[in-house]
């Protein structure tokens, strides 16, 4: 039997997630959500467009999550934003020209809220 090695309970959660590499600014950004997230890091798939170039395990991102408003949390949108380090790349399919790929990442930095 295999014991789960995770030291954090993951949430089976889309949120949005904004991200980039942490060399490049913002115009390099890559939107799309979350598959899974805990207090240590997430879990996404993006497509990968022709020209733009994919995450690489050991390297850093810049991530920016939306976090819908709920009763007894916080009654307004909120976003949360860190730097990652991709520990896992996972090419999903590849059709003609796009591809899509799996990214399992660990914050580096703890999550901090932006207003």
């Amino acid at each position: 039997m295999d014991k789960d090695r995770r030291q954090h309970r993951r949430l089976s959660i889309r949120l949005p997630v904004e991200c980039f590499p942490a060399k490049l600014d913002r115009h390099h950004s890559v939107r799309t959500v979350t598959s899974n997230i805990s207090t240590g890091g997430l879990y996404f798939e993006v497509d990968l467009i022709e020209g733009v170039s994919d995450p690489q395990p050991n390297s850093l991102l810049h991530i920016e999550l939306t976090v819908p408003p709920g009763d007894g949390h916080f009654p307004y949108e909120g976003r949360l934003n860190s730097v990652a380090e991709v520990i896992r790349c996972d090419r999903l399919s590849k059709s003609g020209a796009h591809e899509r790929m799996g990214v399992a990442a660990q914050f580096r930095e703890p999550l901090k809220l932006i207003f």
